[in-house]
């Protein structure tokens, strides 16, 4: 499903004063594992990634979660998937991270998500029933961090959980695929929607 094959060169990102951030610099995109000294405080990683906030946290323990190293600490309501808006929640006030892709959207379907029209390709990205725009994003990887299938397929994160992972939509160019499940720890995009 998720393919490792593919990469992408990563976009700089831009300070407040217009200048580039360097990654890996203090101030620019930093990739670091979980298990690294100074991350995980108790038992999860959330100051570190208050303070933190360009720091992609990857994780190859069990159960692969950006947050914690243990199952048993997981938190299910950081994107609102209880109906408790937090600070923490990706999407502006009056917003929400998606609760499921195939129900929030409707029929997530082929023929509901085209692939071109007169401005974009299928190679970029699907246009969802003629009203919303979704770039093939692409991922971060869970292992490194190192991003993947930017241009090619489109990954987005639901607020809903299965267990310990979480649901997700996803596309290519031959498939839409409304519900998947995969582990906390990779990097996709988040779509918000009005409530």
């Amino acid at each position: 499903m998720i393919q490792e094959n593919e990469t992408a060169t990563t976009i700089p990102l831009y300070g407040a004063d217009g200048g580039t951030l360097a990654e890996g610099s203090e101030t620019g995109l930093q990739k670091v594992d979980i298990t690294t000294s100074g991350v995980l405080n108790g038992n999860t990683s959330l100051i570190y990634t208050i303070k933190n906030p360009l720091t992609f946290i990857y994780s190859l323990t069990s159960p692969q979660d950006w947050y914690t190293d243990n199952e048993i600490y997981q938190n299910d309501v950081l994107w609102d998937s209880k109906g408790t808006k937090s600070v923490l929640d990706p999407c502006p006030g009056e917003w929400r991270t998606a609760m499921d892709a195939e129900h929030t959207y409707g029929d997530f379907s082929m023929e509901t998500m085209s692939t071109s029209s007169s401005n974009y390709t299928a190679q970029t990205g699907r246009t969802y029933s003629n009203m919303a725009w979704f770039p093939a994003s692409g991922y971060r990887r869970v292992v490194s961090g190192g991003l993947n299938s930017v241009g090619n397929i489109g990954y987005y994160w639901s607020a809903s959980v299965s267990s310990t992972r979480v649901i997700f939509m996803h596309f290519t160019m031959n498939d839409v695929v409304p519900s998947s499940t995969c582990s906390r720890a990779y990097g996709f995009s988040v779509r918000c929607v009005q409530e």
